[in-house]
């Protein structure tokens, strides 16, 4: 059960890590001091993800590994959908083409 939770933390901190860079990327031309934002938000959002982690491997290895896992898979699905990168190509079966 707990791996099972854990997994869904993996999920939500991916979310805030990756949340958090993709608000930084959009508002940082519009900011007045771009360094100290990229910077402070460099810092809270690793700070917050090794946080997470860290507190998870207090549980053991197997659910600091389903939490890993969960944070990958968000982030996999993110690039696949948002970013235009096709990571997920290989999966998709193609039928034999008639012509």
């Amino acid at each position: 059960m707990i791996t099972i939770a854990a997994f869904g933390i993996g999920l939500l901190l991916s979310a805030i890590h990756f949340g958090g860079l993709w608000l930084t990327v959009r508002r940082l031309p519009r900011c007045e001091q771009p360094r100290l934002f990229f910077w402070s938000s460099y810092l809270g959002r690793y700070g917050i993800t090794l946080w997470g982690f860290a507190q998870i491997i207090s549980y053991g290895p197997l659910p600091f590994i389903s939490a890993f896992l969960g944070f990958y898979v968000l982030r996999t699905y993110a690039l696949a959908n948002y970013c235009g990168i096709k990571i997920l190509e290989f999966v998709k079966v193609k039928g034999p083409e008639w012509k």
